[in-house]
């Protein structure tokens, strides 16, 4: 579809950047605007040309900033295209002087919405309400784990007059857990048939398949378990110098760190209970490879395990 203007914005907290490219003249506008409802209504008023049917939205992903301009956008009737800042980063420095501003990251977003790249975002899409429990619950559960690690700090250094204090710990640690059991709960009270699926592969639970299943989303944008992989950041970071490549190195650590816990807390399991992945586990040892690495191992095997139960929509069976 072509489209007579592009809008491309860079978020911030509190201001938004905008550049309107009118496709034909391939004029460019630029605009500072305080970071509101009300002011992006003034601006569709003062642009009135704009109009959703011949203009495409475009911005980065930028944690949970975008979203609000996405869901005005979007209820407006616009399309709205997402970005990922890898991309606009690599353009940035293939550039001679690697300018960043908030107005060259607009103007380039315009670039990139051109050259047709980005993922249209739909309304009912833009957030999702299990992902965002869960991964509050894995938030609590964080602050549980260091609240343990300093109470246990106090009592290995014996201070005078913490009985109390240990109480009181105690007690927040397991309101926290009380909490956090909840929101999984809530979390996981209507499931999904994909999570379903999933939670058919040795390794999984209610709990560790709704984390897995939110976190990748839609399986049909990965054309291959090898992209899945890369999407969990779980590949290897590959490095080259003349002939020698190295490929055994860490890896990239890409995208969500919430899929990648999942991901290992059912590889943990899955090793101890599933026949063939136990024996690779053992086989792996052999090799002195450590039970980190062999953890990344298996959650690799895990995903190409999802992705196909998934793309065929089947639970899974044991070949």
């Amino acid at each position: 579809m072509k489209y007579t203007f592009i809008l491309g914005l860079d978020v911030a907290s509190k201001k938004l950047d905008l550049c309107l490219l009118d496709t034909e003249s391939q004029k460019r506008s630029f605009t500072t605007i305080e970071y509101s409802r009300d002011a992006l209504e003034d601006f569709l008023q003062e642009h009135s040309e704009v109009i959703p049917k011949d203009c495409l939205v475009g911005l980065e992903s930028t944690g949970d900033y975008h979203l609000k301009a996405s869901k005005f956008f979007l209820e407006k009737g616009f399309d709205v295209k997402i970005l990922n800042p890898i991309l606009t980063n690599q353009y940035i420095r293939t550039t001679i002087r690697g300018t960043k501003t908030d107005k060259t990251d607009s103007e380039l977003i315009c670039k990139l919405l051109v050259e047709e790249h980005g993922d249209l975002l739909k309304l009912d899409k833009i957030t999702n309400n299990s992902k965002e429990l869960m991964r509050l619950s894995a938030s609590l559960i964080g602050v549980s784990t260091q609240l343990k690690l300093r109470r246990q700090s106090v009592q290995r250094k014996a201070l005078d007059n913490t009985e109390n204090i240990e109480k009181e710990i105690e007690k927040i640690i397991d309101s926290i857990k009380e909490l956090s059991d909840n929101i999984v709960k809530q979390a996981t009270e209507v499931r999904t048939e994909e999570e379903e699926f999933i939670d058919s592969i040795p390794g999984f639970s209610t709990k560790l398949s709704a984390v897995v299943y939110h976190e990748i989303g839609d399986i049909d944008r990965f054309p291959n378990s090898k992209c899945l992989s890369a999407f969990a950041g779980l590949d290897p970071r590959i490095k080259q110098s003349g002939e020698r490549l190295n490929t055994t190195g860490r890896i990239t650590k890409r995208g969500s760190k919430y899929l990648r816990t999942g991901l290992f807390m059912a590889a943990n399991v899955a090793r101890m209970h599933d026949t063939d992945l136990k024996e690779y586990y053992e086989k792996k040892k052999i090799e002195n490879r450590t039970h980190k690495e062999i953890m990344c191992m298996i959650s690799r095997k895990l995903l190409a395990r999802i992705f196909v139960v998934l793309k065929e929509r089947r639970s899974y069976e044991k070949r």
